[in-house]
């Protein structure tokens, strides 16, 4: 009831640990993301952590005028990573391209396939679905 009231709020909290996080209400679901990185041109990279389920994500980045979307499998026993799909959307939210990656990622510490790893491995974790 209370976000109901407030479905067009966005608010952004800075974490302790530094990176962003923003949740937004539409259509009466609440979607939350998490910065995780940036591009070379300082571009934020997000997880989406609504899409969250087990240890599979997805994680956007802003590519020219649109947004790439790549799902991810982490292996979090195993300290694994796997690139499932990558999708192209264009700036009105039109799919462009989709393609199945189907690759294992080595992620580097810091980086944001290291850190959206981290953050959903320890979720995993303390919900026992490694």
């Amino acid at each position: 009831m209370f976000l109901k009231s407030f479905s067009s709020v966005v608010v952004a909290v800075t974490l302790l640990v530094g990176n962003t996080a923003i949740a937004q209400t539409t259509n009466n679901q609440l979607a939350f993301h998490i910065q995780v990185g940036a591009d070379h041109d300082g571009n934020p990279i997000i997880l989406d952590a609504g899409s969250v389920q087990g240890s599979k994500y997805t994680i956007l980045q802003k590519q020219g005028n649109g947004l790439t979307k790549t799902t991810f499998r982490a292996s979090c026993t195993e300290g694994r990573l796997f690139s499932e799909t990558s999708s192209i959307y264009s700036a009105d939210g039109q799919l462009v391209t989709e393609k199945q990656t189907k690759q294992e990622i080595t992620p580097q510490p810091g980086t944001p396939e290291a850190n959206s790893m981290e953050i959903v491995c320890q979720t995993a974790s303390n919900d026992g679905n490694q």
